[in-house]
């Protein structure tokens, strides 16, 4: 059975009180000596008392528990396929959780149909959101949310300030991508966006490209080409050279975009330019290694975990949303345009 409080009390001659203070922290008032807390300690390791966890939550009603939850209708997320977009933003969000001392997990369920379940009842002191996919489903779950959350990919105003929220600067960094195209050359440009439905951040991108295009003199040659589930439309995109460069919305894409080229014979980047966005560890194994506007997804992931705990501390936090600024990391992708 397990040695209970009471029993280290009586090894060490002392009240439960006191070694109730040596051993958790309570009991405010109550001075110990160093000499009374040392031989405490040393009861409770001659009898192999450990606390009990669950107890303790039980009586502080926290579970030192944060879920990340993306929503209703996704699989399961990837650490070791793909563009490792989730890999590099989980490394964030648990090296927050360690920092303030909270498990992180991701509850089945809350990948399945009934993610609202685990979104009230108890198992968890905070959430994380991290999709950028706001179905009405999924906008109606987080407005009926009882516990604190943080979104990640979202503006604050998408829900009337309701939730802290962090993101990247997607304007500024489809700007770096632009420029840095445009300096090479590419006056042909295509941003490529996946036809997700409820995405403010894809529109924000293409808002973006748009913005930026035009700010280059480019709104004539520009293109914004929608990729579909099925991608019936990257053969389309690649075909006749009618691009001489594209910006991917995500890098996953972008490697798509490089497969395909290869298939048909075009060369990369002597035929066309291919930038991605996000720029994790993935674009580094590609073959050319992919030029991508980078996400500071690492940072984003840790900085949630910073909000939220303020958050559950406190009805109003310093700080609602949280921008961060986007880099660009060249590599092997891109190059200046050929004449033609």
């Amino acid at each position: 059975m397990a040695v209970t409080l009471r029993q280290v009390a009586a090894q060490a001659g002392v009240s439960p009180v006191v070694v109730s203070k040596v051993l958790h922290n309570r009991a405010q008032g109550v001075r110990v000596s160093e000499a009374t807390a040392e031989r405490v300690r040393q009861a409770a390791a001659d009898l192999g008392y450990r606390c009990n966890v669950w107890a303790r939550n039980f009586r502080d009603r926290q579970t030192y528990t944060i879920g990340v939850l993306h929503g209703i209708g996704f699989e399961r997320p990837y650490f070791d396929r793909g563009s490792r977009y989730f890999a590099s933003l989980m490394d964030g969000i648990v090296e927050g959780g360690f920092k303030h001392g909270y498990s992180i997990t991701m509850c089945p369920r809350l990948l399945g149909q009934t993610p609202e379940d685990a979104m009230a009842d108890g198992r968890f002191d905070g959430l994380v959101w991290y999709s950028a996919y706001l179905s009405e489903a999924n906008r109606a779950m987080l407005r009926r949310c009882s516990v604190p959350i943080v979104l990640i990919h979202c503006d604050a105003g998408e829900f009337e300030n309701k939730f802290p929220t962090v993101l990247c600067d997607n304007d500024q960094g489809i700007g770096l991508a632009v420029d840095h195209l445009a300096d090479l050359g590419h006056k042909n440009i295509a941003l490529a966006v996946e036809s997700w439905p409820d995405n403010p951040e894809m529109y924000k991108r293409a808002g973006a490209f748009t913005r930026h295009t035009r700010r280059r003199g480019l709104e004539e040659t520009a293109s914004i080409v929608t990729i579909d589930a099925v991608r019936s439309q990257l053969n389309e995109l690649l075909a006749g050279g009618r691009y001489t460069a594209i910006l991917a919305c995500n890098d996953g894409l972008a490697s798509e975009i490089i497969e395909l080229a290869k298939t048909i014979g075009i060369s990369i980047p002597g035929d066309l330019s291919v930038v991605g966005f996000d720029s994790t560890a993935f674009c580094n194994e590609l073959r050319p290694a992919l030029t991508s506007v980078s996400q500071p997804l690492f940072n984003m992931g840790a900085r949630s975990i910073d909000l939220l705990v303020e958050s559950m501390s406190s009805p109003v936090v310093d700080s609602l949303e949280i921008m961060f600024p986007c880099g660009l990391d060249v590599r092997d992708s891109t190059s200046p345009l050929k004449n033609r």
